[in-house]
């Protein structure tokens, strides 16, 4: 890397992404354009053709459940495609680190090579952010249920659906959240170590567990900044159209096909400005994490000196295939 390696604190690697960000702007943007169109299709999709939120009619019971249950589902859709796309942004971070050149046609097409593998490191990942959370709470209400409805239970019933419910409530939402942050975290790095040193399937899953520990809550402070960020986007231009939509309908909102869409464009906007910033942020942590714990300033500094190759016996492929994407080279 032409960078200077050394280990950084979160503000020296936020203000690096910001910087690579800008320089290489209309390419990352290009990039996450693709899974923002992805999920605005889909959006319009559903408000044209589809109508999955209106199957259970809002003055039928169930109606708010199965509302969560259809946005839930394109939650996960919207999570599996950034994830998809995310070794291109890689790759783009490394080249834009290194100072080189990399297309947008270079950045899918390092994706297409591998395309198995990424796809599988990404089910495995997605697996474990969502999946175990999910068991997490389920076992949370269990047990929950298990101590007020055994016989001689020290906490009766009553005194939870009098007194303790919401306390109830607030105990499955902090473990479900408290359990997904950390999952995220220590899953944070499968990408970049898949990306960039060739990994593939639970080794990925393996390397990013190790390489996490002792920065989880850095990775945890940016993914936090970076949705709030994304959130107050969203807001911010929700309430504009909103307003605008109000003046125009007089307060009746009297055509949801144009107000939804319009609402979604926005959203993908907002998405695809959003989306590159945390992939860059990961890669720059994941270059930190490998340089507090294996050397690799010291590595690549004697590797750039000539003095010896790099052990592929514990990294391997090491950042070859982004420099070849980067460069590229054709197949």
């Amino acid at each position: 890397m032409n960078e200077p390696l050394r280990p950084s604190t979160l503000g020296e690697i936020l203000d690096h992404t910001i910087q690579i960000y800008r320089a290489r702007f209309w390419t990352f943007v290009g990039i996450a354009t693709i899974p923002a169109l992805a999920m605005l299709g889909l959006h319009l999709a559903n408000v044209f053709w589809l109508h999955l939120d209106t199957i259970v009619h809002p003055s039928q019971k169930g109606h708010a459940l199965w509302s969560i249950i259809v946005s839930t589902g394109f939650y996960h859709v919207a999570a599996i495609l950034s994830v998809l796309i995310s070794p291109a942004l890689v790759c783009l971070t490394v080249a834009a680190t290194d100072r080189k050149d990399c297309s947008i046609f270079h950045a899918l097409r390092f994706i297409i090579v591998r395309w198995r593998s990424y796809l599988w490191v990404s089910v495995l990942k997605l697996s474990g952010e969502l999946l175990i959370p999910v068991i997490i709470v389920l076992l949370l209400f269990v047990v929950t249920v298990l101590i007020v409805s055994l016989p001689g239970a020290i906490i009766h019933a009553s005194v939870i659906s009098a007194v303790g419910a919401w306390f109830v409530l607030a105990l499955l939402i902090f473990g479900g959240g408290a359990s997904f942050l950390f999952m995220g975290s220590s899953l944070s790095l499968t990408i970049p170590a898949s990306a960039i040193e060739g990994l593939c399937g639970f080794k990925t899953i393996r390397r990013s567990w190790m390489l996490s520990k002792g920065t989880r809550p850095r990775i945890i402070l940016t993914w936090v900044m970076v949705c709030l960020c994304s959130l107050t986007l969203q807001l911010s231009a929700f309430l504009v159209v909103r307003l605008i939509f109000s003046c125009f309908y007089h307060g009746h909102f009297a055509s949801q096909q144009t107000y939804r869409p319009t609402v979604y464009f926005i959203n993908a906007i907002v998405s695809a400005l959003i989306g590159p910033i945390y992939p860059i942020a990961i890669t720059l942590f994941y270059y930190d994490q490998r340089i507090r714990k294996e050397g690799y300033d010291i590595e690549r500094m004697m590797e750039a000196a000539g003095l010896h190759a790099p052990d592929s016996s514990s990294v391997p492929e090491a950042v070859s295939a982004p420099e070849a994407a980067a460069e590229g080279v054709e197949a």
